[in-house]
């Protein structure tokens, strides 16, 4: 028995009855507030560590936390109720939260229902608004921090003893105490900018493990140990939750939400539900908080025969026909035209246009390697035979999955640039004061492409071009970046019915973008989303 059980504090208002956790310095305590009767948490020093050369750091560090937390009421917070210093030694008084961990829940075979999880991350989310709107990150945030209340599906965010004061764009010097797989890599730096896109990493790296049941890649490693997307683990996880996940991870942290509040708007709507009550698990946890803490894009590969296009739907009775342009087609009163790519990137002639919805002509790209520029040429409004279909993936040669990001509109052409290196080709587009940008990411697998304007150098239009080999989940999360975290579950079904060859085309318009699915004669499967204005 710790020597400290049973001891009286403050006159006899609080008696300590119980350890619930050790660390380096702290120590904390389940105790009795005899004035109240009620059961609370009591965080100190050991005794023992007054000899200590960093006792006095630790202490002033101890008192930060407990200013820290005071600062930051809010229902999804452990609440501070009384600090005070007894005998040299300083004591924190906060709530008792009985129920379980996240951890404890989870781990280390229970992953939770995607409504689940992204109830109680939302809880949290909202937790860390207050947090960052008081001018302090978390710095820990991960799912031994998370209590569930029990009985209840209330999630309560503890132990704030390495969270930081940060000022926005200013370098500053922060202790490297990290938890491994919830840290990003600007924690392990001594001196970095410090902002919310920290938390943002914990956050989403703590729905990842609650879908899981894996603890994340730590990060530090994730460039020579590739990180399975949560998809990669359980299909079932939607590809909007994946995406979140994903991009809230990024390893650079310009390339991640930079607010808690962005980041949660990428979660898909309608999953927060009431969730099913937990199950329960063999030890529930006593404590309501834990001691005081001391103090990647493939490289690009030679343009391959694996057309991108753009296909522009002419409105003829009883068919669809599509115009294959260099960069784009153009538009007409009665057909909208989808900026092509490859085509222009392998012609030096402009394209055909259609000028009327007259019978679409449909010149097709030469199967023939890049170097070779043939020129098109008229064909009858009939549509031309397509090569034998490549049958799926057999169940003994699974299909590829693989981590293909997607941008949407909107997005400054230099942030791509800046992940996918130097485009496989690059040409002006059809329409005025834009230019296109290709990038063959995997051979013989998968090319995205973007059109974007000249003058604010964003992105218009955003394609990508599937081999049949790759997983529609890779698909899926593709599509949902390109669509800014707004893919829908209809959306989503369509393309699968495509890759399933259900279907052979699915348009869609949502808010101020449409877009298309489909699979070309080529047997790729073909996705471009684009701003409604564009054409």
């Amino acid at each position: 028995m710790h020597a400290l059980v049973g001891h009286p504090l403050q006159g006899g208002k609080y008696t300590l009855d119980q350890v619930l956790g050790e660390g380096g310095f702290g120590i904390t305590f389940r105790a009795t507030h005899h004035y109240l009767q009620q059961t609370v948490v009591i965080k100190t020093l050991k005794p023992t560590s007054q000899p200590n050369a960093e006792y006095d750091k630790a202490q002033q560090q101890f008192q930060d936390e407990g200013r820290r937390l005071a600062l930051c009421v809010h229902p999804n917070i452990v609440r501070v109720s009384d600090f005070f210093v007894e005998e040299g030694l300083p004591y924190l008084v906060m709530d008792y939260i009985p129920g379980y961990t996240l951890e404890e829940l989870v781990f280390p075979d229970r992953p939770l229902p995607e409504a689940t999880a992204l109830n109680y991350i939302r809880q949290i989310a909202a937790a860390l608004q207050v947090v960052h709107a008081n001018g302090l990150l978390h710095r820990d945030i991960k799912p031994q921090n998370i209590i569930l209340r029990q009985g209840t599906h209330e999630v309560i965010l503890i132990d704030f003893g390495i969270a930081r004061e940060f000022t926005i764009g200013t370098m500053q010097t922060h202790t490297s105490i990290i938890s491994t797989g919830y840290a990003p890599p600007e924690q392990y730096l001594s001196q970095a900018q410090r902002t919310p896109a920290t938390d943002v990493y914990g956050l989403a790296a703590t729905l990842y493990a609650l879908l899981t049941a894996h603890v994340p890649v730590p990060s530090i490693l994730r460039d020579r140990q590739p990180m399975p997307a949560p998809r990669d683990l359980f299909p079932e996880i939607s590809a909007a939750t994946n995406q979140a996940i994903t991009r809230g991870m990024a390893l650079d942290v310009q390339y991640r939400p930079q607010s808690v509040l962005d980041w949660v708007r990428l979660l898909p709507d309608g999953t927060g539900v009431t969730p099913a009550p937990p199950s329960p698990i063999a030890a529930p946890l006593t404590s309501a908080t834990l001691p005081i803490s001391p103090a990647a894009v493939s490289p690009k590969a030679p343009a391959a025969e694996q057309a991108i296009i753009s296909p522009t739907r002419s409105p003829q009775s009883g068919s669809n026909k599509w115009l294959w342009w260099g960069v784009a087609a153009i538009a007409s009163a009665a057909a909208s035209a989808l900026g092509a790519v490859w085509y222009h990137a392998q012609n030096s002639e402009p394209p055909p246009i259609a000028a009327s919805p007259s019978p679409s002509v449909a010149p097709s790209p030469s199967p023939s390697p890049p170097t070779a520029s043939p020129s098109p040429s008229p064909t009858p409004s009939v549509e031309p035979t397509p090569p034998p279909p490549s049958p799926s993936p057999s169940p003994t040669e699974p299909p590829l999955t693989l981590t293909i990001p997607g941008f949407p509109t909107g997005t400054p052409i230099d942030t791509i640039l800046s992940q996918l290196g130097e485009p496989t080709s690059s040409r002006d587009g059809y329409w005025p004061n834009t230019r296109t940008a290709l990038f063959d990411l995997e051979p013989d697998q998968v090319t995205v492409a973007y059109i974007y304007d000249k003058t604010t150098n964003k992105v218009r239009q955003t394609e990508a071009s599937f081999a049949q080999s790759v997983d529609p989940t890779t698909m899926a999360d593709t599509l949902n970046g390109m669509m800014d975290g707004g893919l829908t579950a209809p959306i989503e079904q369509e393309l699968n019915h495509v890759w399933n060859r259900k279907s052979t085309q699915h348009s869609f318009s949502t808010g101020a973008l449409k877009g298309t699915i489909e699979r070309n004669d080529k047997d790729r499967i073909y996705i471009a989303v684009w701003e409604a204005d564009l054409h």
